[in-house]
């Protein structure tokens, strides 16, 4: 077909496509999937039960633009917020979609951290910002460089950051350290964007991070706790703002049969006695990991062990990383995403993802990478 494309779809042609059933093939240490086997000890409520408040015949009609209204209720006293201060998403994903369209215009500027998360970068991009990507340092970002770029550019709009838990690093950021980010941004009008879907699992104790207003817009998940299938997130933000992207949702509204689901799940208390046996679960796995890449020599041991999160991210050592993942691939079946996807400082890292696999493949895949780096 010869028809001109347009200009976002060019630039995401420059992405791959998200295909998670690619993680059922080998041994994919890329894919930050929720495990499975967790899924069924979640006791699931039917999403037509009429037992959360909800009109039956609500739920199989459209909904507010903004969401299911008793789910909305029942997230804004969770997070102690005002109801018009909550709007549901399709997803963590729709809602930095919806943030992009209504914040950015071709030839912006997006901050954030090298490296950062994949499908923050791909949505920003695609919306037509220059990302620039910032080093980061045990604390986060330099936040001398930050004020240096919003002083000699006026066209920063955001700060884009996971400051519990960051993917792909698993660190957590003080919440002292992002209110001063906060701070300096607010000074030039530009936002603080957190994206929240791992706050809940922390593995080393409490995670802490800035409540939404003014300039701070908070972005949460049910995917990582409860299922990714479930396509419900929310966005929480002062209500002017949650108007504007109630505006631009070109939708009938996130499913409220699904909603229904995650409202019931809520309800139930299920939910908070299901996130506690993921994070006994999550940190017994990254326990398991951290032990094995101890022993292994293709990455360098002085990394940082996560602290929540589904990955850690690892220095690779003595070989070149294009090659050797390539060769992984081709030769072991063992699937790695170059960490210079994650940002251009990142090359020579390796994201490396614990929460889908089953251990005994994670062993597996780690010896067939050191097996393929012994003999190049």
């Amino acid at each position: 077909m010869n028809s001109r494309i347009s200009r976002r779809s060019a630039i995401a042609q420059g992405f791959a496509p998200f295909n998670s059933s690619s993680a059922k093939h080998g041994i994919n240490f890329g894919y930050g999937l929720a495990d499975p086997v967790m899924f069924a000890e979640l006791p699931w409520p039917g999403g037509f039960d009429g037992g959360t408040g909800v009109a039956l015949a609500d739920l199989p009609q459209y909904t507010d633009a903004a969401g299911l209204p008793e789910l909305r209720t029942k997230l804004a006293l969770r997070y102690g917020v005002r109801h018009d201060q909550i709007m549901l998403t399709g997803g963590a994903s729709q809602a930095l979609q919806l943030l992009a369209d209504s914040w950015i215009d071709p030839g912006d500027v997006v901050l954030t951290e090298d490296p950062s998360y994949l499908g923050a970068l791909r949505t920003f991009s695609i919306a037509g910002a220059t990302v620039v990507q910032l080093g980061l340092a045990a604390e986060g970002v330099d936040l001398n460089e930050v004020e240096a770029m919003l002083q000699t550019n006026a066209r920063v709009k955001l700060f884009y950051t996971m400051p519990a838990f960051h993917n792909p690093t698993g660190r957590q950021m003080s919440r002292d350290y992002v209110a001063k980010l906060a701070s300096l941004l607010s000074r030039s009008g530009a936002l603080l964007v957190q994206d929240l879907v791992y706050a809940e699992l922390p593995y080393n104790g409490p995670a802490h991070w800035l409540a939404p207003g003014n300039n701070v817009i908070n972005v949460h998940s049910i995917s990582k706790v409860a299922g990714p299938g479930l396509r419900v997130g929310w966005v929480l933000a002062e209500s002017d703002i949650i108007h504007r992207l109630a505006h631009l949702k070109r939708d009938g509204g996130v499913s409220p049969v699904l909603s229904n689901v995650v409202l019931g799940l809520l309800q139930s208390n299920a939910l908070d006695s299901h996130i506690t046996r993921l994070r006994e679960h999550y940190r017994a796995k990254r326990d398991s990991v951290h032990s094995l890449l101890q022993c292994s020599r293709i990455c360098d041991p002085e990394y940082s062990v996560p602290s929540g999160g589904f990955s850690f991210w690892v220095r690779l050592l003595g070989t070149d990383p294009k090659r050797f993942i390539e060769a992984a691939s081709r030769e072991h079946d063992v699937h790695l995403i170059n960490g210079r996807n994650y940002g251009p400082r990142s090359g020579r890292y390796l994201r490396l993802c614990f929460s889908y696999l089953p251990i005994s493949l994670i062993e597996q895949g780690l010896e067939r990478l050191s097996h393929l780096h012994a003999n190049r």
